[in-house]
């Protein structure tokens, strides 16, 4: 989606998603996952470590959408999308190894965001290393759940499509909240592309006006991306939601 999409026909608020898979990959294999409804805006890494984690990705961030949770009790009602992951992949045929690995469950690592339309307060909540970029001015104002590129691992806890004893989510819950003020933009990112972005900043080159108002299409995005990967980023799928409050809107209020 990479037309402006209206969260409510009054609010000054326009949202615009691109993504891209790993390179050498089909865009079948793309294991993120975004998803907009409201003002609630969600994205999601599924870990490709795990089995069927592209669909434990999307059936997250749905439910975030869709729901009304915008804190940590959010990871306390995951049973009904649990269930529904386990149902989509019992019946696959599946070898037996695959079918071993299945059982042990897909992660994602997850971050969401709730906008109240009166006031512009926003509540996140996180798990992992999918972050939210606070932007004023195109000045970084907050970075969460993490905050330097060197806190990027490769073993993040992750939100598991399995309940577990010892697979707790809620000691992991980050929560955070601010005020859109201005021309504010909220950005999400997976973790390839965030720990860029935070990369870039701490060398005195931030990317926040470029990826503000100089991603514009697909083809801006595959552009940004290919020099991520020139600058050293590792290879991973990559997923850029931008929420800016007063700018970008679509004056005919159609939706992507």
């Amino acid at each position: 989606m990479n037309k402006p999409l209206h969260l409510d026909g009054q609010a000054p608020f326009s949202v615009q998603a691109f993504s891209c898979q790993k390179a050498g990959n089909a865009r079948t294999e793309y294991e993120d996952a975004w998803a907009i409804r409201g003002c609630r805006v969600a994205i999601a890494d599924g870990a490709t470590e795990s089995s069927f984690s592209a669909l434990w990705a999307g059936l997250l961030v749905e439910s975030f959408v869709r729901g009304r949770s915008s804190g940590p009790d959010f990871f306390e009602r995951l049973g009904g999308i649990r269930r529904l992951w386990w149902r989509k992949i019992s019946g696959r045929p599946l070898p037996w190894y695959a079918a071993e690995k299945a059982r042990k469950g897909a992660y994602a690592a997850f971050v969401g965001v709730s906008v109240n339309e009166v006031n512009r307060g926003w509540r996140a909540v996180a798990i992992g290393d999918c972050c939210l970029f606070h932007v004023t001015g195109m000045k970084l104002l907050q970075s969460f759940p993490l905050t330097r590129s060197e806190q990027f691992g490769s073993s993040p806890f992750l939100v598991g499509s399995m309940q577990r004893p010892d697979d707790d989510p809620l000691p992991h819950v980050r929560a955070c909240e601010g005020i859109l003020h201005g021309a504010d933009t909220l950005f999400f990112a997976s973790d390839a592309l965030a720990a860029w972005l935070l990369r870039c900043a701490e060398k005195g080159a931030p990317a926040w006006e470029r990826i503000g108002g100089g991603v514009r299409t697909q083809a801006d995005f595959d552009e940004l991306v290919a020099q991520a990967r020139e600058d050293g980023t590792r290879n991973d799928d990559m997923t850029l939601v931008r929420l800016t409050r007063g700018l970008g809107l679509d004056p005919d209020g159609d939706q992507a």
